[in-house]
């Protein structure tokens, strides 16, 4: 890593000979380093595509395209303040090096933790600006942004496909469930049907893909490895499910921690709440539009809650207690979305 580090003009040959140098290495969906945590000298983040995995090596050229795209697009130019400092991108070696954020907190920590009590309210209107930012983006990139539809788009029509290929008996429990509920492939399928590609998506904007400085409460968007055109009300959605599966966790009788009060159902309304009504004004909609716009995010809310199923499925033996509440949460949602609005999301609306 040294020798990769000096080759590349991105620390120097004394902060090393002088002990002011640290590599942790870890492996998650890719290898990752971080470089210096404890030191004054640069602070570093660097992931690579674990070896020998197409999919996985794509992702990150993926990202590192569109943070190019980013830095040198003006067209980007009120998104790139939210984005991560890129350093290096390295094609050949499916490697990305960003600014590691020692300073800096994942939102669902931020969120979750007793200790830093923040107005949710700016938190969430902060986080609305940025979504615009990048749904307001226009750009012509041939080939680079192509549309991807979530695969959960597919779901309601893949039993007449010939199945869905589950990957765990948890998986499958999960699939059998919503198809033994009368009615649920159905609301499945017209919720996909509200799909409209017409802009820039992240495609997975969780609270765990914002960074909250913890000083001056600024935010920054990582992970853009699945970035397309896509419908924005997706990521709108998105944030909506994180914050909701959060407050699920949160409800759970075994949650506990000392560092962690979880979210409360008032702090979860009113978050979800605040950021629908700044995007919703950022865009300029009336009232009927608004209106028209929440439906459609609710549906996709739902879709995404289904989504975040079996994103904690891929080896688990057992459909779990937390699963089955969110397969039950995304049916209620579906099947009264006026009422999931008012009741669970906390936003009226009417005028």
């Amino acid at each position: 890593m040294i020798h990769y580090l000096l080759g590349n003009g991105l620390t120097t040959a004394g902060s090393f000979i002088k002990g002011n140098y640290s590599c942790r290495a870890g492996n998650g969906r890719h290898r990752h380093f971080i470089i210096n945590k404890e030191f004054e000298e640069q602070k570093l983040f660097i992931k690579q595509a674990q070896l020998n995995n197409d999919e996985k090596t794509n992702s990150i050229l993926k990202e590192g395209i569109f943070y190019t795209l980013a830095a040198t697009d003006n067209n980007f130019e009120e998104l790139r303040q939210y984005l991560p400092a890129v350093l290096l991108y390295d094609e050949k070696n499916a490697a990305l090096v960003l600014e590691y954020y020692h300073d800096h907190i994942s939102l669902y920590d931020g969120l979750m933790n007793a200790e830093r009590d923040r107005s949710i309210n700016k938190i969430a209107g902060d986080l609305a600006v940025i979504l615009f930012s990048l749904h307001s983006v226009k750009t012509t990139v041939p080939g680079f942004l192509d549309e991807v539809k979530p695969w959960i788009l597919q779901l309601a029509g893949s039993k007449r496909q010939g199945g869905f290929t589950a990957r765990s008996v948890a998986e499958q429990q999960g699939i059998e469930l919503i198809f033994s509920i009368q009615g649920f492939e159905e609301l499945i399928a017209n919720a996909a049907q509200l799909w409209e590609a017409s802009c820039i998506i992240h495609g997975d904007s969780k609270l765990n893909n914002f960074l909250l400085n913890d000083k001056d409460g600024k935010l920054k968007w990582i992970d853009w490895e699945i970035v397309a055109a896509g419908d924005p009300l997706w990521d709108v959605a998105t944030v909506f499910q994180s914050v909701l599966t959060s407050w699920v966790v949160s409800q759970d009788p075994l949650f506990s921690s000392e560092n962690k009060i979880g979210i409360s159902t008032d702090r979860m309304q009113e978050f979800i709440a605040a950021c629908w009504k700044k995007y919703a004004g950022c865009n300029g909609w009336n009232i009927a539009m608004a209106k028209e716009k929440l439906e459609k995010c609710t549906a996709f809310t739902a879709l995404r809650v289904l989504h975040s199923c079996f994103e904690t499925t891929p080896n688990a033996k057992n459909l779990q207690p937390y699963s089955a509440r969110l397969l039950q949460l995304a049916h209620n949602i579906l099947s009264n979305p006026a009422q999931a609005c008012v009741g669970l999301f906390g936003i009226n609306p009417e005028p």
